[in-house]
This record gives structure tokens, C-alpha cells and sequence, in this order.
């Protein structure tokens, strides 16, 4: 180790790691002060020396004298050394940038002394009340002798230091200036090297250490929880930064509490596994390993909060950045010592996208052995892929009305109960009371259809489920709470082996919850349940409760007629969402004589009325679209009919088609059926007016060509045919060739 004090390049001593001081202790009465040579006059040869005699203009150094008779002296001493184990050497010279790269071992410094005054080396330790005393002043120690030579003219001192084991301080004191006509002392070029023993941190015999290996990949976070790190294990997405020769590494050993004491002035400490960085003395700071999370892709400015719990030993402190994906920096927060061993907290203001952050050394004192431990690391932040409510899951999600009813229509097998809930439910054996039925203890809210395709990553945050619906699924949707029941057609009887199949997902604040008698004041936020219910009274015989994910009910043996029941409820907002439900085993047939249908239930379907039948059916052979008219909207485009089809030409400037039906007045539920084909950029929608809202669903064509057809409820009022360009189309067409008015099933009423 070596130090230097070159009073040419300071501005002030106080910058060195020498100190001024003449108050600290109780024998100097006086202060050095700093000294610059202001021209080009020499110092007498033989009055001022032993240092040269031409210093030029402009070189500083440190200076103190008087005119007083009575005897003056001044210290000017080192910051603690604490420790060295071999002799050192400090060295006062005369020609200081020489004599560096000739030997970088040396120590060395200028002085001059005028009028008798002298200077001595003293070694100085701390006297317990905030100052410091002369070692000397025990017997047993040897003061150092400073040596200028035969000749003190134009010479180098020096002086040896013998090992130490306790801390201690060099002082340079300067005395006898006693001279009425004056004198001082001038000092100016000091090095110091010592081979400083290496002071390890106390951590405990028992103390291990293993290679830090967690469950980090590089993998961008799903989750801002994702980053809790509280064991650093395979479970923590932390790790070492690499490319360090000193490393992070993860222990789960008790540390004494006297360290710990010393440290915080508490005896809390790390618990489980945390990770140490143990720094070694003369370790340079880019020598150092960061300590980093895995990546965040993307967050909203909303408030984050990152937090974690520190312990410092010895001189060094952090701080905690976010950084680029190339470890850039963009913005740092040096972290409080005084805050250890409670959790400190970090806002980070101008990370946004793609970033990770970073704990990392700021500064240390490498004369000294340090270390640093973290643990119990948090954060919690809004990603751009979280959810922002129970009804988030993607701004592509819409719902729609379910087209299924209850008609009373036989089950034959367990298989007709299955529902995928494709085309908005049509096919499916399931339905919902009227709200005009007699009150019962099953709800009256509606279930929907729900349609995608949805935020993978929201729905994910919300339900903890990484599948994803399947296409259409049905959907309980609860801004205030409430239940909702989707009730199967009657099923005669359940034999053997009945098993109801589907899968659930819920939303909300709140777990799934079983309400039990032991649990009477819990609240049950999404909860849905599979139930039984009587054929003639709408009446809850038995019911079954059902967790998020796959979902498998069995049925018991039943030998009269029953109904099977989804039952969602809430008490807050949230969303219970169902699909691919699949029934499988051995149920009763239907009797030919007559359907199982109940007096509290909707009955067999009226034939919907033949005059709606007259207002929609069109085959275009007359050679104009019968009752329909294309709705004049900005850009939009017209239709013309040839060849018995209808055609609808779209281009940039006229980018969207609408052909509106007339009004008309339902009795009961029908399908309209058309035959289409798309060419180009063109995409087809079909959309209802129903009695109170204009364009109350609509639904997307899939196919390119082909016949599909669209539910009309008994509240619809009219029907629109929708093309339009896609957002990057350029051109395309609509070809309709034939709309048909059925019953629903398919049976041509006009």
C-alpha cells in the first residue's frame, strides 16, 4: 500500500487523506496552513533546508511558524491504518515525480525548517475520548527515527514504521519554534508503503457459502410477484450478474449476533437462504459481482415498489438501478445504511420497457475487508399484460347472447347434454329460465356467450390458469354481485356411470371459497356450483361445488326426471367462465309417447310466424334484394343483383357494405340461413337489432364460402348483412345467393 501527498496537485490538504488538525489533541498550539509560492525567489541555501532551495511558482505546500519565544508546535496526521505486518517506510524527498517511477515502494516527503525549528515522526492512537495520544508515551514502544543523511542539502528523509497489529496513525509533528525573529516548518511530497495486514469480518465458524443457483433464466416475467425472492432458490428469478471475479453467492447460516449488533445495532438477521457478497480487502469495485432480475417487459407509469431487506458490514454501501437488457444504466437509487435491517423501499420513475433491476456495490473502502447481505426481496408494479380489472382479459373480448333455450326438446344420450357453446350455444341443450317465471330459490341472471381470441397473459393474472378457452364459452358476468343458473333440458333418469366434464375459470379478488356451516362469515366471491334439479319445481335437490381448472362431476344413480345445473354466484364483481362441457355415461331415453317437460319450464316452441318468414326469405330471381336495403353510411358501398345473386364490390374509398332488413315482429326463436361467398381483403359480420338497443350482437362470419345462418330471438327486430375491408384490405366482394327463413330445426316455414 502506498499513499502520497502532493501538495502541486491539491487545491487543499484536506483533500488527501492527511489531516489538519492542532485542537483534536491537548499539546499543539498551533495549525499548519496552506502554502503556495507566489514568485520566482529561492529559498537561502544554508538558513532554509534540508529540502531545494528553487521551488517554482505555483507549487503548494503545507506550512506553520510563529515569532513567539515561548515553544510552538503543530501535528499533521494520517487516517487509521489498522493493521500492517511488515516495516514501513515514509519518506521525505526532495525530487518527487523522479523518485515515484524509479520505485514505486518508497515513501517519501519534502520539508524545509528555518531558525532551529525541527520535525519529528510520531505514531498516534485513539485515546477513548475523541481524541488521540503519542504511542511513545509508553516505554515499551520505539519511536521511529527519521533519517536525512550525513549532508541536509538537498537530501531525502525517511522514516521506518516497525509492524503494528493495532490501528494507529502517522503524525508529522513539527516543533521547537521558539525564534522572536521567526521560524517554521514547510512539508510537502509524502508517500507511505506498507505491506497493511488483511482484517477479515468475524462471520462465524460455522459460516458457509454455496454458488448462487436459482430458478432465473432470462425469461421476461409474467408477473411482477414473480420477483419475490425470499430463499433465493429454484423457485427465486434473481441471480448473479457473471463475468466477476467476486462473486454473489447464497448461505443459510446464522450469523453471530455480535457481528450483526455491530453492523445495525439490532441482532436481526437474514433468515432461510439469502445471498452474501463478501468482498476481501484491495478488491476494486469493478472487480464486483450485480446482483439482477430476470427482465421486465414492459410496465404501466402507475406507482410500483420495489423492496428487500440489507445488511452492510465494514465500509461499503449500495444502490439499486434499473438497467437496460445491455446493463445499461437508467436511473440508480443509492440505498440509506441507516435503513438495515428494515425493509427498504425503491420507486423506480423512467423504466418502462425492457428492463431488469439491479442491486450493486456504489462505493467501498478496499483497505478493509466488507461484506453485504440481501434478502426477502419484493416488488410489485402493473405490467402492461396485467389485468386492470376482474373484467380485463383482452380488448378483443366481447360477450353475446346465448342463443340456446329451454324447449323441452329429448335427451336421447349423455352426449346430446355436451356443449362447446360454438355458434353463440345454438346447438346446445342448455338454457335459462324467463324472468317472467314464478320465483324460485335458482337466480334469473343471464348467462352469455363469450368470444375471443383473449389476452393469454391477462387471463393468466386473473385466474392463474394458463389454458385458454376453446373458441366461444360461456360466460357469468357480475358488475354488483348476484348468481346466475344454466339449467339443462330435462333428463329422464341417471343410470350408471354419468360424468359432467368442463372446464372453469373464474376472476375476482377473491379464491374460489366452499361456504360451509364452520364458516359462516366468509364471503364467496365466484363460486359455481354443479347442482340437480327437480323437474317440476325449479328447486335445488343437490349441488356440488367446482374449482378453477378441469372439472369433474359424478352423478349419482336417479330415477325420476331431473335437470343438471351450472350455479355461479358472487357478492363483489367478477366473471365465472365455462366451456367444453362434456356429458358422459348411461341416462334414460325419452318415452315415444311423450317429452319429460316441466309446467314451470318453457314449453315446445311455437312455429315462428310465416309473415317473418315472407319479410326476410329472399332468392334474388326477381332481380333486386326482395325487402332488403343497403344502409347509406360514410364509405360505404352499393349492391347490385344479377344471375339471381346479390354482389357488393369494396374498394379503399368505399370500404364498408350494409344490407338492412325490414322491421319485424318474432313469436318465438328462427334462423335465418344465408349462401355467401368472399373474395379479397372482404370480411363478413351479421348483426340484430333487438327491441331495446340498435346492433345488439354481432358475430364474425369465419368461413370464406359456404351457408352458415344466424339465431333470431323473439326480442330481435332487424337483421343486418355487414361487410367490410380489413384494416390493411385494398379490395374485395360479397356474394349473397339466397336467404332462407327456417324454424330451428331447419324446417322452411314460408
Amino acid at each position: 500500500m502506498h499513499v502520497c501527498l502532493d501538495m502541486k496537485q491539491k487545491e487543499t490538504v484536506y483533500e488527501s487523506i492527511w489531516e489538519l488538525n492542532g485542537f483534536r489533541m491537548a499539546s499543539p498550539n498551533q495549525d499548519f496552513y496552506l502554502f503556495e509560492k507566489i514568485d520566482h525567489t529561492e529559498f537561502p541555501v544554508l538558513r532554509v533546508g534540508p529540502g531545494p532551495s528553487k521551488i517554482q511558482q505555483g507549487d503548494k505546500m503545507i506550512f506553520v511558524g510563529d515569532k513567539k519565544r515561548e515553544e510552538q508546535h503543530a501535528i499533521f496526521y494520517s487516517s487509521p491504518v489498522n493493521c500492517q505486518n511488515s516495516t514501513g517506510n515514509l519518506t521525505f524527498t526532495w525530487d518527487h515525480f523522479e523518485y515515484i517511477y524509479e520505485n514505486d515502494n518508497d515513501v517519501f516527503f519534502s520539508y524545509w525548517v528555518y531558525n532551529s525549528a525541527r520535525v519529528e515522526v510520531i505514531l498516534l492512537e485513539d485515546d477513548g475520548k475523541g481524541g488521540y495520544k503519542m504511542i511513545f508515551d509508553d516505554p515499551s514502544e520505539e519511536k521511529p527515527y527519521v533519517d536525512c543523511g550525513t549532508i541536509q542539502l538537498n537530501t531525502e528523509c525517511h522514516a521506518e514504521i516497525p509492524p503494528r497489529d493495532k490501528p494507529f496513525r502517522i503524525g508529522i509533528r513539527a516543533y521547537e519554534i521558539s525564534n522572536t525573529d521567526g521560524s517554521f516548518v514547510m512539508i510537502d511530497n509524502i508517500l507511505y508503503s506498507a505491506s497493511l495486514c488483511k482484517i477479515g469480518i468475524d462471520i462465524g465458524d460455522n459460516f458457509k457459502s454455496y454458488a448462487l443457483e436459482t430458478g432465473a433464466s432470462g425469461k421476461h416475467i409474467d408477473s411482477a410477484s414473480q420477483l419475490k425472492c425470499d430463499n433465493f432458490d429454484s423457485k427465486c428469478r434473481w441471480r448473479s450478474g457473471g463475468d466477476a471475479m467476486v462473486m454473489w453467492r447464497r448461505s443459510s447460516s446464522i450469523l453471530p449476533n455480535t457481528l450483526l449488533l455491530n453492523a445495525t445495532g439490532t441482532t436481526v438477521g437474514p433468515r432461510g437462504g439469502y445471498a452474501v457478497l463478501y468482498v476481501e480487502q484491495g478488491t476494486q469495485k469493478k472487480s464486483l459481482d450485480i446482483l439482477r432480475s430476470d427482465p421486465i417487459s414492459c410496465q404501466s407509469l402507475t406507482e410500483n415498489e420495489f423492496t428487500f431487506r440489507f445488511w452492510e458490514f465494514g465500509q461499503i454501501e449500495l444502490e439499486a438501478c434499473a438497467v437496460d437488457l445491455m446493463l445499461k444504466d437508467i436511473e440508480c437509487i443509492p440505498i440509506p445504511r441507516g435503513s438495515s435491517p428494515a425493509n427498504v423501499k425503491v420507486t423506480f420513475r423512467k423504466a418502462t420497457k425492457n428492463f431488469m433491476i439491479t442491486i450493486r456495490v456504489s462505493s467501498l473502502n478496499s483497505d478493509f475487508d466488507n461484506m453485504v447481505i440481501v434478502d426477502d426481496i419484493s416488488y410489485r408494479a402493473t405490467l402492461c399484460t396485467d389485468a386492470l380489472s376482474v373484467f380485463d382479459i383482452g380488448d378483443s373480448f366481447v360477450s353475446t347472447p346465448m342463443l340456446s333455450l329451454l324447449l323441452g326438446r329429448n335427451i336421447h344420450t349423455a352426449q346430446d347434454l355436451s356443449c362447446d357453446f360454438s355458434k353463440r350455444a345454438s346447438f346446445c341443450l342448455w338454457g335459462m329460465l324467463n324472468q317472467d317465471e314464478e320465483s324460485s330459490d335458482i337466480a334469473s341472471n343471464t348467462w352469455t356467450v363469450g368470444h375471443g381470441p383473449l389476452n393469454e397473459e391477462k387471463l393468466y393474472s386473473l385466474t392463474g390458469i394458463s389454458e385458454m378457452p376453446d373458441g366461444e364459452f360461456g360466460l357469468a358476468k357480475f358488475e354488483t354481485g348476484g348468481s346466475a343458473v344454466l339449467l339443462s333440458e330435462v333428463v329422464r333418469c341417471a343410470l350408471d356411470n354419468v360424468h359432467v366434464q368442463f372446464r372453469l375459470w373464474n376472476t375476482g379478488t377473491a379464491k374460489i371459497k366452499v361456504i360451509s356451516p364452520n364458516y359462516p362469515n366468509e364471503k364467496m366471491y365466484e363460486l359455481i356450483k354443479i347442482c340437480l334439479v327437480e323437474e317440476s319445481s325449479p328447486s335445488l335437490l343437490d349441488c356440488q361445488d367446482a374449482t378453477s381448472g378441469d372439472v369433474v362431476v359424478d352423478l349419482p344413480r336417479i330415477r325420476r326426471p331431473f335437470r343438471v345445473a351450472f350455479s355461479a354466484e358472487a357478492e363483489d364483481q367478477g366473471m365465472v367462465l365455462i366451456d367444453n362441457i362434456v356429458v358422459t355415461g348411461q341416462i334414460c331415453p325419452p318415452t315415444a309417447a311423450k317429452q319429460f317437460a316441466s309446467k314451470t319450464f318453457r314449453p315446445t316452441a311455437d312455429i315462428p310466424d310465416p309473415n317473418v318468414c315472407r319479410l326476410l326469405s329472399c332468392d334474388f330471381h326477381l332481380g333486386h334484394a326482395c325487402l332488403y336495403e343497403s344502409s347509406q353510411v360514410s364509405n360505404s358501398a352499393m349492391h347490385g343483383v344479377a344471375n339471381r345473386k346479390l354482389n357488393a364490390f369494396l374498394t379503399r374509398s368505399k370500404r364498408v357494405f350494409i344490407l338492412e332488413s325490414p322491421q319485424f315482429r318474432l313469436n318465438t326463436v328462427a334462423r335465418l340461413h344465408f349462401d355467401y361467398k368472399l373474395q379479397g381483403d372482404a370480411n363478413l359480420f351479421i348483426c340484430n337489432d333487438s327491441g331495446t338497443k340498435e346492433l345488439e350482437s354481432c358475430f364474425k362470419v369465419e368461413g370464406r364460402e359456404g351457408n352458415d345462418y344466424i339465431e333470431l330471438l323473439a326480442s330481435d327486430t332487424k337483421v343486418y348483412i355487414i361487410s367490410r375491408l380489413s384494416d390493411s384490405g385494398k379490395s374485395g366482394s360479397l356474394e349473397i345467393s339466397k336467404i332462407v327463413f327456417t324454424d330451428t330445426s331447419d324446417q322452411v316455414i314460408c
